[in-house]
């Protein structure tokens, strides 16, 4: 019976203040929910709750690996039950992504995280860049909870020319449709008179 393997994998902890990264640790003695219990009391003590809502959420990030991968990452990805899916030449992998906000604002329909720690297993090293990234933006400007769409100009225009496009079909369609009806009235009156 093939012995199973037990794989480490470091928990990579972030701190980020105000669109900055203040702090970055990697832990590879603990495990994800026993960092994650530690950030949470850590951040419930930075917590004030008379200026901000207190939150963990779970979210997950979309990695994108060229295909063949490592086998080393593919052992990884496989003993944390990682979804993932193949689209085209690339591997799609889901990481689970904590982020414990501890200082935010609200504002009408927006708000704006000041403080977060984001916690996520690091299972390579362009997880950590990607993660950095995403700390920074997390706290870097207000976020608005109104749903919204921005396009280019370019598929605005393609957007309005198969707008047109269908637009043309129907009344096409329309025309053709009365066009028959009409028709089959006289077919109708004509047989009447005969």
């Amino acid at each position: 019976m093939a012995e199973e393997l037990e794989v480490i994998v470091p928990v990579l902890v972030i701190r980020s203040v105000e669109g900055k990264i203040e702090d970055v640790k990697i832990y590879t003695d603990k495990s994800l929910e026993d960092v994650l219990r530690e950030y949470g009391k850590k951040a419930l003590d930075e917590w004030n709750p008379a200026l901000s809502d207190f939150t963990i959420m779970k979210t997950f990030y979309e990695l994108r690996y060229k295909l063949p991968i490592d086998p080393d990452l593919y052992d990884i990805i496989e003993a944390l039950e990682l979804e993932m899916m193949r689209e085209g030449n690339e591997l799609i992998v889901k990481l689970p992504v904590y982020t414990i906000s501890f200082d935010n604002r609200w504002s009408g329909d927006s708000y704006r995280d000041l403080k977060v720690y984001v916690v996520a297993y690091m299972i390579d090293e362009s997880v950590k860049k990607q993660l950095l990234e995403y700390a920074a933006e997390t706290t870097a400007r207000e976020k608005s909870l109104e749903p919204s769409v921005s396009l280019t100009e370019e598929q605005l225009q393609r957007l309005e020319e198969g707008l047109r496009e269908a637009e043309q079909v129907e009344a096409e369609e329309q025309a053709a449709a009365t066009s028959t009806a009409s028709k089959r009235k006289r077919s109708r009156r004509s047989r009447k008179k005969s």
